[in-house]
C-alpha cells in the first residue's frame, strides 16, 4: 500500500510526495497498483485542465483517488469548480474504468465543446465505485451528450454517488445508471441546464435508489424514460423533486410489468410529508391527499390509473399493504375501494384483493388468500362497503363504495405482517383505495 500525488507544480518523479508529484492523474494511476493505494490530488491541479482528447483512466487495483488541500496537511478538500480533469474547450469523453473496488472523492470531471460525448463512471463488469463529493460537469453543448453510471452490457457493478453534483449542458442530456447503484443527497447545479429528463432508459437494467437527492432543478421534467429494452426499477426516497415532476414517461411497448418500475417514496417539491408513488408499464398508484377516508389515520388515498394495455392476463397490482398482527382469532381483512364518478360495482374478475397470512404454524411461510372471480369467468360484483357517502372527502358525490377482501375467513397461526394488495384488470380505469387493512 503506498501514496502518490498528483500536482501541477510537481517534478514528474515518482509522485512519492509533493515535490516528485506526478503531474498528471494518468501518471499516477499507473503507479497505483497494489492493493489500497491512494491518490492524492492537490484541489488546485491544473495539469489535467485542457486534455484534447477522449480519455481513459484504468484503476489496477482497489484504489481510491482523492482531492486533497496540499497546503492544510491534506485536508480532503473537493476541486469545485475553480479546477478540474478535463477541458473547458473540447469535446472529450472522460471515463474512468476498472474491475475493481475505487473510491472518487472531491475530483471535478469537465467537458465542453458541441460535439456528442460523455462522462463515464464504471464501465467494467464487476466494478464497484464509490464516487463522493464529486462535481461532474457535462459541459458539452450536444443534446445527445450523458453521464454514465455503469457499463452498458454485463451489470455485475456497483455505483454509489454520495452528496455530488450533476451539471448538465443541454436540456436532452441525461444520465443512465447501470447494475445496483445508489445516488445519497446528489442534486443538479442550478449553474447548468434543467433536463428534460433525468434518467434516460436503462443501457443494461438497473436498480437504482435515489435517496435525500434534490432534483427540484428538473422542474416539471420527467424523471425516469419510458424502460422499452431493459426491466429496471428506480426507487426515489425523501427527495425534493419539482413542482409537476412526471415521474416517469408514459409507458410504450412492451407496455406491461417487464417495463420497469419507478417508485416516489416520502417526496414532494415542498413541505409536504408521506407521499407515496409506484409506476410499471400497467398503471400509476399516486397518493391523493384530495379524496381520503374521513377517518382514516393517513388522510390520503391511493389513486390508481391503469393503461390502455392492462388487462385480465396480467393485473395492475399495487405495492403490499402490511398490518402487524398478533391475534390467533379468525379474521377477513379487507381493503376500502372508491370508484369516483361511477355508481357501478367492479366484479371480481375487474378488481380483488390478494392477501398473505401466517397461517400454518412453525415456519415463517404465508399462504396467499383472495377474492378473485374464477378465471374465465363473468364474475359477480364486489361487495358494498360499509363507508358510505360522506365517509370520504372530496368525493364527487356519484361513486360506488365497495371493499375487496380475503374471500375467506382465517386465524393466524404467527405473530407477524399480514399483506394486502388490490389487483385491477380493468384498461383505463380510474379507482382510489383507502391504503389501510381493516379486519
Amino acid at each position: 500500500m503506498a501514496t502518490y500525488y498528483v500536482w501541477d507544480g510537481g517534478s514528474n518523479g515518482d509522485g512519492t510526495d509533493w515535490t516528485s508529484a506526478k503531474t498528471t492523474l494518468a501518471g499516477a494511476i499507473a503507479l497505483a497498483s497494489a492493493n489500497g493505494d491512494v491518490i492524492k490530488v492537490a484541489h488546485t491541479h491544473t495539469g489535467d485542465n485542457a486534455l484534447a482528447v477522449d480519455t481513459t483512466w484504468t484503476a489496477l487495483n482497489n484504489i481510491s483517488i482523492v482531492s486533497v488541500d496540499k497546503t492544510s496537511s491534506d485536508a480532503p478538500t473537493p476541486m469545485g469548480t475553480a479546477a478540474w480533469i478535463g477541458s473547458s474547450s473540447t469535446s472529450i469523453t472522460l471515463t474512468i474504468t476498472g474491475a475493481y473496488r475505487v473510491k472518487v472523492s472531491g475530483l471535478t470531471l469537465r467537458n465542453a465543446g458541441p460535439s456528442q460525448k460523455k462522462i463515464w463512471l464504471s464501465t467494467s463488469d464487476g466494478g464497484a465505485f464509490y464516487l463522493e463529493n464529486c462535481y461532474l460537469w457535462l459541459g458539452n453543448t450536444s443534446a445527445t451528450s450523458w453521464m454514465q453510471f455503469g457499463p452498458s452490457s454485463a451489470v455485475n457493478n456497483n455505483v454509489t454517488v454520495k452528496n455530488s453534483t450533476f451539471r448538465l449542458g443541454h436540456a436532452s442530456q441525461t444520465l443512465y445508471s447501470s447494475g445496483s447503484n445508489s445516488f445519497l443527497g446528489c442534486t443538479i447545479s442550478s449553474d447548468g441546464i434543467a433536463p428534460n429528463t433525468l434518467f434516460g432508459s436503462s443501457v443494461g437494467g438497473t436498480s437504482t435508489d435515489l435517496i435525500g437527492c434534490d432534483f427540484s432543478r428538473c422542474g416539471s421534467g420527467t424523471l425516469v424514460a419510458n424502460q422499452t429494452t431493459y426491466s429496471s426499477i428506480f426507487r426515489f426516497i425523501q427527495c425534493k423533486l419539482g413542482t409537476n415532476y412526471v415521474a416517469r414517461a408514459t409507458p410504450s411497448s412492451p407496455a406491461n410489468a417487464a417495463n420497469g418500475q419507478t417508485w416516489i417514496i416520502d417526496c414532494s417539491s415542498g413541505d409536504t410529508h408521506g407521499l407515496f408513488g409506484y409506476y410499471d408499464g400497467q398503471g400509476a398508484l399516486t397518493s391523493d391527499t384530495g379524496v381520503y377516508v374521513t377517518a382514516g389515520a393517513s388522510q390520503q388515498s391511493w389513486k390508481i390509473v391503469t393503461t390502455s394495455g392492462n388487462g385480465p392476463e396480467r393485473p395492475f397490482r399495487t405495492p403490499w399493504i402490511s398490518l402487524y398482527n398478533t391475534l390467533t382469532e379468525s379474521i377477513t381483512p379487507y381493503l376500502d375501494v372508491l370508484r369516483d364518478d361511477n355508481t357501478n360495482a367492479y366484479k371480481d374478475t375487474e378488481v380483488w384483493a390478494e392477501f398473505m397470512a401466517k397461517t400454518a404454524g412453525g415456519s415463517p411461510i404465508s399462504t396467499m388468500y383472495s377474492d378473485a372471480g374464477e378465471l374465465l369467468s363473468a364474475g359477480t360484483n364486489q361487495a358494498t362497503s360499509s363507508l358510505v357517502a360522506g365517509d370520504w372527502f372530496g368525493e364527487s358525490g356519484t361513486n360506488w363504495y365497495g371493499k375487496c377482501d380475503s374471500g375467506s375467513a382465517f386465524a393466524p397461526a404467527e405473530n407477524g405482517e399480514i399483506l394486502g394488495r388490490i389487483c385491477v384488470a380493468v384498461a383505463s380505469t380510474t379507482l382510489r383505495i383507502d391504503p389501510f387493512i381493516k379486519t
